[in-house]
């Protein structure tokens, strides 16, 4: 199979969320070297061609696996998944402290045929380099806890969006409202990210 380039590029440029004007060639070079990245690294195939062969978890599996609190965080409701292919599984929840503060923490799910685009994102952040930084924020890739992330940061909500990828199968993104940046790190740390090997 393929990967769909111009899928991914698509998808990679929706991540600025705070880019434009001056900042589209700096943003079509990036697009340009993900593409690049994808196509010379042969790795990936047998990484897609695991994913094909793999049953994808069930998002009842995905729910039983969201934890009911996040440090002082307890789960409000599970979020209806946005993905609309029938084989693609995924589940969410939104977690709150009383207090106006918010998670929301979503999982899905790289195994079956089209599972692969479903954390292209989150692959993305497992295998490249790079940092755009504006002064409402920024959007960069690093490690941190033995995990490579993808991390947005928008300064006038005081919103962070942290994706990652697990076990080279499972996408999950942690979106967070008024919630410093230490303690988003504290509660990812909380994660029972081992478990997921057993899915």
């Amino acid at each position: 199979m393929k990967y769909p380039l111009k899928t991914i590029a698509i998808t990679f440029s929706s991540f600025f969320l705070f880019s434009c004007g001056g900042d589209k060639s700096k943003n079509k070079q990036i697009i340009q070297k993900t593409v690049k990245v994808v196509k010379e690294t042969p790795k990936t195939n047998d990484f897609r061609e695991h994913l094909k062969m793999t049953e994808p978890a069930t998002e009842t599996q995905f729910q039983n696996w969201l934890p009911t609190n996040l440090e002082n965080f307890k789960r409000a409701e599970f979020t209806t998944s946005r993905i609309s292919q029938n084989d693609i599984a995924s589940a969410g929840a939104i977690y709150t402290d009383g207090d106006g503060k918010k998670l929301e923490l979503t999982i899905v799910d790289g195994a079956s045929k089209d599972g692969l685009l479903a954390i292209n994102s989150h692959y993305m952040a497992q295998t490249m380099k790079f940092s755009s930084e504006k002064s409402s924020g920024y959007q960069k890739t690093y490690e941190n806890k033995e995990l490579k992330v993808l991390e947005t940061y928008v300064e006038k909500d005081n919103y962070y969006e942290v994706k990652f990828l697990v076990d080279m199968r499972f996408g999950i993104t942690i979106v967070s409202l008024g919630i410093n940046h230490d303690k988003l790190w504290d509660v990812i740390s909380t994660l029972d990210l081992k478990s997921l090997n057993a899915m």
